[in-house]
């Protein structure tokens, strides 16, 4: 028992001087001022490293200050939004109007508004009609037992303002089919069952017919002359009726024709007479060329056709005589007869004084209507009013 106790005792005194000698090992090993130094340096190093260094190259550095200063610098001075409308204004209305005349022509690509094609009467009672001499373009083709009718075209902001248009008719199938080119309002009073199924049918024209409640307030019935040759309208009342029922943006660079400048005064031939008949010998229409403005002056079975509220007589830049079937349709009640407008034909154009054999062209209502020369060239016309006649044959049109 005493041996087992004395070993105990040795152990536990050599285990205590084991423990001593490890600990002053340690601490010689570590060094006093460390544990102090220790403590002291991270938050002395790394504070100040860190966020003098991060905060000052940040700041400073080319990324974020070359993004913001190279971006906006660069997007002011791009040209595309100061070019193109710079261009288009100088170049689109060069040839809007005959330098001449003033007359107003309806160039290819001018168009800033949907234009306005008007139905106007052509019945004895109607004569003087109103509003012809300022459209851009008028056809003239029978409706039915050998009287004609008129389709104006206006374009708003190039064409004059018309204090009267009219009389205001009705619609033909034909006369539709050459209007839904022109993508714009359609106005009459009625018209042709096939007419006015096309209407309804077709996205390309805004339809306004006086005889619908709703568009009766742009038209005016007047007194001094008998129904139905008494409804018209004006250019105003029209462009009212534009801006409610088509308010939308337009713009359609294929409406219009090609224009040139006129043949000069020594190029143009003297004085020659068109003449020209639908259905009755007896009752010619035609014009008379004027070399000295370049234009052609209407006739109305040999006499001067005036415009009503002017007085003056009516006159063109360009005439064209096509040459377009007709026939009577089948089981009309009223008479009526459909032109086959879709296709092509003979056809005469006659500007600068000269007389041009043309084709005309038009494959689609949409489609646009165009007069081919023998080499298939389209026809540049002079600024100026385009009158287009529609003759069953060319064999009614004379020259003199």
């Amino acid at each position: 028992m005493k041996s087992r106790k004395r070993c105990a005792g040795i152990c536990s005194h050599r285990t205590f001087v084991l423990i001593s000698l490890v600990w002053m090992l340690l601490i010689s090993a570590c060094g006093a001022p460390n544990p102090v130094a220790a403590p002291s340096e991270p938050p002395t190093t790394a504070p100040t490293t860190a966020p003098t260094t991060a905060p000052t190259t940040a700041p400073t550095a080319p990324p974020p200050t070359a993004a913001p200063t190279t971006v906006p610098t660069a997007l002011p001075p791009t040209p595309v939004p100061t070019a193109a409308p710079t261009i288009a204004p100088t170049t689109a209305p060069v040839v809007t109007s005959d330098p001449i005349t003033g007359a107003p022509a309806l160039a290819r690509g001018a168009l800033q508004r949907r234009p306005i094609v008007v139905m106007i009467d052509n019945h004895p009672s109607s004569y003087p009609q109103s509003g012809l001499d300022k459209a851009a373009i008028v056809f003239e083709a029978l409706a039915e037992f050998g009287l004609t009718r008129f389709m104006a075209v206006y374009a708003p902001g190039i064409t004059p303002a018309a204090a009267s248009i009219g009389p205001v008719r009705s619609a033909r199938l034909y006369f539709v089919q050459w209007a839904t080119e022109f993508r714009g309002l359609y106005v009459h009073a009625g018209g042709a069952p096939q007419a006015l199924e096309a209407l309804q049918q077709t996205t390309s024209l805004v339809d306004v017919d006086a005889l619908f409640r709703d568009r009766s307030i742009y038209f005016t019935r007047i007194s001094q002359r008998a129904a139905p040759h008494n409804l018209y309208t004006d250019s105003a009342t029209l462009e009212r009726a534009l801006r409610d029922l088509a308010p939308e943006p337009f713009a359609d660079p294929n409406i219009g024709f090609l224009f040139k400048t006129d043949a000069p005064p020594d190029a143009r031939p003297p004085s020659k007479r068109i003449e020209y008949f639908f259905i009755y010998r007896e009752d010619p229409a035609g014009w008379t060329y004027d070399p000295t403005t370049n234009s052609y002056l209407r006739l109305r079975r040999g006499r001067p056709a005036i415009d009503a509220v002017t007085g003056q007589q009516l006159r063109a830049k360009n005439v064209v005589v096509m040459e377009v079937p007709e026939a009577p349709i089948p089981g009309d009640d009223k008479g009526r007869i459909e032109q086959k407008v879709i296709g092509s034909g003979r056809a005469r154009v006659f500007f600068d004084g000269v007389e041009r054999e043309v084709t005309w062209r038009k494959d689609s209502p949409e489609g646009r209507l165009m007069f081919l020369d023998a080499s298939g060239n389209e026809v540049a016309f002079n600024p100026g009013q385009i009158w287009i006649v529609a003759l069953p044959s060319l064999e009614n049109l004379t020259v003199s």
